[in-house]
């Protein structure tokens, strides 16, 4: 029976043996990758630290190129004004025309009422001029025959 009480003794040391091996393996892997994963976090932290300070100038240029923009725009504000004043120029312009094209058309339409009207007056008075001559042509005519 010391026997078996030594052989499992033995069994048991060499099991921890074993086990100790094998726990020896996982420690030094998660000891890499936790030494891994330090390495990144630092080069990520540094990145970050880069990336914050290109921001901030780049947030810096933005904000002075907004101010240049908005001062230019204030240098151009009497431009869109005066264009602006231009165009209300041209359409007050341009009602004019319409209203003097109006006028005009309105005079011609009249003006040619009164054309016609004395273009009959003259075709009745030259059908008269022609009646007559036609009347005092045969009253000669019957003179001269008589």
């Amino acid at each position: 029976m010391e026997i078996i009480l030594y052989g499992a003794v033995a069994i048991i040391a060499i099991m921890f043996a074993v086990l100790s091996v094998f726990l020896i393996k996982v420690l030094k892997s998660t000891e890499k990758t936790l030494s891994n994963t330090a390495e990144m976090i630092d080069s990520l932290h540094g990145q970050i630290n880069g990336l914050s300070k290109e921001t901030t100038m780049m947030l810096h240029k933005t904000n002075v190129l907004a101010d240049e923009v908005q001062s230019k725009v204030g240098e151009f504000s009497p431009v869109f004004e005066s264009v602006k004043e231009t165009g209300a120029s041209l359409q007050n312009l341009s009602r004019s025309f319409s209203k003097l094209s109006h006028s005009v058309e309105k005079g011609v339409e009249s003006k040619q009422g009164k054309a016609a009207e004395a273009a009959n007056w003259g075709s009745t008075a030259l059908a008269m001029w022609e009646k007559y001559r036609f009347k005092k042509s045969n009253i000669q005519s019957v003179k001269e025959e008589g």
